[in-house]
């Protein structure tokens, strides 16, 4: 997870298909919180790992999938998690080609190969990475924006151990002061009071449960609980300039928009 100061946790154009999406999210039906996070938000969150040249495998983030189509998933985790910034020529680009991602079931630890099919600029405050995936998850609905006081709960795999849920709620839906150091860019993000998350848990996705819908993504820490998250919000205005072509950060292949 990314850290700052205190302690911050440490256009890529594809098919428009892809990277579509639509604004309204479905609404989940469940009996209770509990029955959400075992249903729904546990089955559609994975772990992300990268491979090493020696063929080890290296757990870097947590990511959540959020949309259903005829490859597979697409996941959303944090752009510091496999995205480069560029800064010289304001460009951004995955640092491999394809990453893995794994439900981490107890009987069996099936990684699915995952390539990046977005990245969010994070000088500009995106912090992003969107990923196609086979598998075999469930879906969590994109939801609006959180709002002081919301209760939100919080699947990810810190430290690597696993995935844990954890409750929280927000203590300020948009932060006010500048924080902004490197390729930090934290300008507006949501400020969580959540305990227990660390270094692993980048990229994953805060439930407000009053919504049973994602409504930010956690991309780092301020001291031992203060929590920062990207609103949902930004997430869908990226998506929407990746898909329509208006994204100038970053494409896959920038001759293709010459043609």
């Amino acid at each position: 997870m990314k850290c700052f100061s205190l302690a911050l946790l440490g256009g890529l154009m594809l098919v428009a298909s892809i990277l579509s999406f639509s604004q309204d999210a479905p609404t989940i039906h469940v009996s209770s919180n509990a029955s959400f996070v075992g249903e729904y938000l546990y089955p559609a969150t994975a772990l992300l790992y990268s491979q090493s040249n020696d063929g080890a495998m290296k757990m870097r983030c947590t990511a959540t999938a959020i949309e259903k189509n005829d490859h597979g998933y697409i996941f959303v985790t944090a752009a510091h998690c496999g995205c480069e910034d560029n800064v010289d020529d304001r460009t951004v680009s995955p640092e491999k080609t394809f990453f893995y991602v794994t439900a981490d079931a107890k009987d069996e630890k099936k990684f699915d190969k995952a390539e990046v099919v977005g990245c969010g600029y994070r000088h500009k405050g995106d912090d992003f990475m969107l990923l196609q995936a086979a598998g075999d998850y469930k879906t969590v609905p994109l939801g609006q924006d959180p709002h002081l006081l919301d209760a939100v709960v919080n699947v990810a795999s810190p430290l690597g151990l696993g995935k844990q849920a954890f409750t929280g709620t927000v203590s300020a839906d948009s932060l006010n002061r500048p924080v902004v150091d490197g390729d930090i860019n934290w300008t507006g993000v949501v400020l969580l009071q959540m305990f227990g998350v660390n270094g692993g848990s980048s990229g994953s996705s805060v439930i407000c449960l009053d919504q049973k819908a994602i409504c930010a993504f956690v991309v780092g820490s301020i001291g031992e609980t203060t929590m920062t998250a990207m609103p949902v919000s930004r997430l869908k205005k990226l998506r929407s300039s990746l898909a329509g072509g208006t994204y100038s950060q970053w494409v896959k292949d920038p001759d293709a928009t010459k043609k």
